[in-house]
């Protein structure tokens, strides 16, 4: 395909096929994160009720997940975090829909309320967050707002 090409026009194709790589790669490296907000999103509107059968340690010794067992479902893996010590297998959990909080409930029926997942304050602030959202983090959710100017100090 090449051979018919001058070594001048190699030259030239490589080093206009370089750019276009090197501005692809730049563009990767600089692009803004969204994927983050997509998660957070899909975090708050995510629901789910079940009993903790199991807890999970996906890295050796490290426990972060849960499996639960739920009603006519399948079981799932939930990410608990640091929650995960604060809770006992058997205790029923329940995560609502359009929520950050999810709630602990032991034999005794005593709840204990956990955050699900964090607010950054850039998603937060992003149009495509909900109004009713934003509302909601002025009050009962503003524990779960994290504040970049509070993380530099």
């Amino acid at each position: 395909m090449f051979e018919n090409l001058s070594d001048q026009k190699k030259i030239n194709l490589f080093l206009i096929f370089s750019v276009l790589f090197l501005i692809f790669f730049i563009y990767q490296i600089t692009r803004p994160d969204d994927d983050g907000d997509k998660f957070t999103i899909a975090d708050i509107k995510a629901s789910f009720d079940g009993r903790i059968i199991k807890k999970v340690d996906l890295k050796k010794n490290i426990f972060s997940h849960v499996k639960i067992s739920r009603k006519n479902k399948f079981d799932t893996l939930v990410y608990l975090g640091e929650y995960v010590d604060s809770i006992s297998i058997g205790e029923r959990i329940i995560k609502q829909k359009n929520s950050p909080f999810f709630f602990a409930i032991n034999k005794e029926s005593n709840s204990r309320k956990y955050i699900f997942t964090l607010i950054p304050e850039r998603i937060y602030n992003n149009d495509k967050f909900p109004k009713a959202w934003k509302d909601n983090c002025k009050g009962n959710w503003k524990e779960v707002v994290i504040h970049e100017k509070n993380l530099n100090n």
